[in-house]
């Protein structure tokens, strides 16, 4: 018996094989759903470097069952004084992505109490390591570099204080390169992150579900028409 490539492997763990985004694309974050035994495995819910998030990750939570009308969904649950200010967050880690291609995204939102916010981020290497890393510079991790974000696609935002499921998406293209530091560089990784946040000081929460990210095949030109000889 012939074995299976150990990434193949390592996809079913993710539940990969089953995740695909629109237009049945694979879903390039590696656990747009939730799945496993760590379901939060392949995102990001503390930030140790940003003064408004490094005691984020509390908030952060898998919805029981039944909760999120079946779904397998996070719920970001604040606290009295946090949506008010600077609200909860989620982000995806991010995975490679390729310069001047164009990306679909998804994110399936139920904001309950509060309003939320849906980004894709992308980031290059940060030509100044020695610098204060902050929500715009990232401290290198799990192999990458120390990162700079460079560029930002927000999603239509979902209705506010929403009882039920909006689908949220839109198709971007990340830039073929950026300028940083006055130097010309090419877009490595992206992430997709929600923040959920509202004009009260009083506790609230937003139930976010089945993240998608895909990249847009090329559209091919049309055939011309053959001229007679």
């Amino acid at each position: 018996m012939k074995r299976r490539p150990s990434i193949v492997a390592a996809m079913v763990s993710l539940g990969l094989t089953s995740a695909l985004a629109a237009g049945g694309a694979p879903n390039l974050l590696p656990n747009g759903n939730f799945e496993g035994k760590q379901p939060l495995h392949g995102w990001l819910t503390t930030f140790p470097d940003e003064a408004f998030y490094k005691d984020n990750g509390p908030y952060v939570k898998m919805a029981t069952t039944g909760e999120a009308e079946g779904r397998r969904a996070v719920v970001l649950d604040l606290p009295a004084g946090i949506a008010g200010n600077q609200g909860g967050k989620l982000e995806s880690v991010p995975v490679p992505v390729e310069a001047g291609a164009t990306y679909h995204i998804e994110v399936d939102c139920m904001t309950w109490d509060l309003s939320a916010k849906v980004h894709a981020e992308a980031w290059s290497s940060d030509p100044h390591p020695e610098q204060k890393r902050t929500i715009f510079r990232r401290a290198a991790a799990d192999g990458r570099p120390p990162l700079m974000m460079c560029f930002r696609a927000q999603v239509p935002s979902p209705p506010g204080n929403a009882k039920s499921w909006t689908t949220v998406k839109r198709d971007f293209t990340v830039p073929k390169t950026v300028v940083i530091a006055g130097k010309d560089q090419a877009p490595e990784f992206i992430s997709v992150k929600v923040v959920n946040y509202g004009a009260t000081m009083g506790p609230g929460k937003s139930y976010f579900a089945n993240f998608r990210l895909s990249r847009v095949a090329p559209k091919t030109a049309d055939p011309q028409p053959a001229t007679a000889p």
